[in-house]
């Protein structure tokens, strides 16, 4: 919108300046032929013609035999119209005029002094011209401002687009500078970040600090339970408190191992690893559990190597396999697929599980959410967080989407 606006301008500015050259142009060579004609006109009146000479403003000179100017006589510099010549003299004096054939048949050349009214069109042309680079100019400053303005529009969109598409809260708007409004609002905004990300923090660190802390005396329970169970084996209840005390334990350890893969902590176990190979094993492992349901579990995969953690990878896709493998009902299927694209490598996990409702897609996963129905399952709502978690720090993007067979989940890495 910027480049249309400033080429409409630049049109309107060429054009106002042409239309006022042109009418500039026009007045001069009119207002002279008008002093031209009505010289001639008094002098056919004169019963003779003056000789050649050169006062009072006016210029007459006669033509020879042959009907040429004297051989003395300066050559026209310029040509204003048809038939009217301009003469710059040796006195620096500028006329204009031009050669008209008397009845007595006497050619000869009648001009008038232009040098004053050529000083001032010239100096309008030259205002005119200037007026035009003036707007010029101020439609090329106005378009560069413009391109300022939509390029920190888009800085900050961009920014703000990318915390949402991954959710990493320490990226911030570029600053240069804080002279222009809109490197203030990206000034605010990153007080704003800087904010969120502290309160964000702290909740998850206080959220970590109490699972690091009750784990412990948790572990501690969990102990004094089984030793409860072997003096006294047939009381259910012991058996009962054991579980939900494994329950809490394993939950308690998933957040603890996803805010130290959120936290960046893994890398070091970075390596270059075959994802198709490590997808495979993950379908070997869970190849019993879908024979069981009578699922079948189909694989097909090019080969892509990456550099990532193995444990980490086998974790995340093994989650995402046991969800397929949990929620596909009995004699449904599951098919595993890699494709090696150019410039990333995608995994598509697709069960015929029923479909979920559109709005709760992007939820799962979030920490702790469960779709209702699989509420009264066994699980702790934290196996897709870890997922994204794991995901995110190899660089890549997951989503969850219905296919008209049932639900895919869709990792790029």
């Amino acid at each position: 919108m910027a480049l249309l606006f400033t080429v409409l301008c630049g049109v309107v500015a060429l054009t106002l300046g042409y239309f006022i050259n042109y009418f500039a142009t026009g007045n001069f060579v009119h207002s002279t032929q008008a002093v031209i004609d009505s010289e001639i006109k008094y002098l056919e009146a004169q019963a003779s013609l003056p000789v050649s000479h050169n006062a009072n403003e006016r210029l007459y000179v006669h033509l020879d035999e042959t009907g040429h100017l004297p051989a003395d006589f300066p050559q026209p510099s310029r040509v204003l119209a048809e038939g009217l010549l301009v003469f710059e003299m040796p006195d620096e004096r500028r006329y204009a005029g031009r050669i008209h054939t008397f009845e007595q048949g006497e050619k000869m050349f009648v001009g008038t002094d232009i040098t004053s009214t050529s000083h001032d069109f010239y100096f309008m042309q030259a205002i005119g011209i200037a007026s035009i680079i003036f707007v010029m100019v101020v439609v090329f400053v106005s378009y560069v401002i413009s391109i300022f303005v939509v390029k920190g529009t888009n800085n900050i969109a961009g920014t703000a687009y990318d915390i949402i598409r991954t959710g990493d809260l320490s990226r911030r708007v570029d600053m240069h500078s804080r002279w222009d409004d809109l490197s203030n609002v990206g000034f605010v905004l990153n007080m704003l970040l800087d904010r969120i990300e502290d309160l964000m923090n702290g909740v998850r660190q206080v959220s970590d600090n109490i699972a690091h802390d009750l784990r412990t005396p948790l572990t501690r329970m969990r102990n004094n339970i089984e030793g409860l169970i072997k003096t006294n084996p047939d009381h259910d209840e012991y058996h009962d408190l054991l579980n939900q005390t494994d329950h809490i334990l394993t939950t308690f350890n998933a957040l603890l191992r996803i805010s130290r893969i959120e936290a960046e902590k893994q890398k070091s176990q970075f390596r270059d690893v075959q994802i198709d190979n490590i997808i495979r094993d993950v379908k070997e492992f869970y190849e019993p559990l879908a024979e069981d349901k009578n699922i079948t579990l189909t694989f097909t995969a090019d080969k892509a190597s990456f550099f990532g953690d193995r444990d980490l990878l086998f974790q995340a896709f093994a989650n995402i396999c046991d969800n397929a493998v949990k929620y596909t009902p009995k004699g449904g299927d599951i098919h595993i697929a890699i494709h090696k694209k150019p410039e990333h490598i995608e995994i598509r996990i697709e069960n015929t599980a029923a479909p979920l409702p559109e709005n709760i897609l992007p939820k799962i996963f979030d920490r702790f959410y469960r779709v209702d129905e699989s509420r009264h399952s066994a699980g702790t709502g934290l196996g897709l967080s870890l997922v994204a978690a794991v995901v995110a720090l190899h660089g890549g993007t997951v989503k969850a989407r219905n296919t008209h067979r049932g639900v895919e989940i869709i990792t790029i890495l």
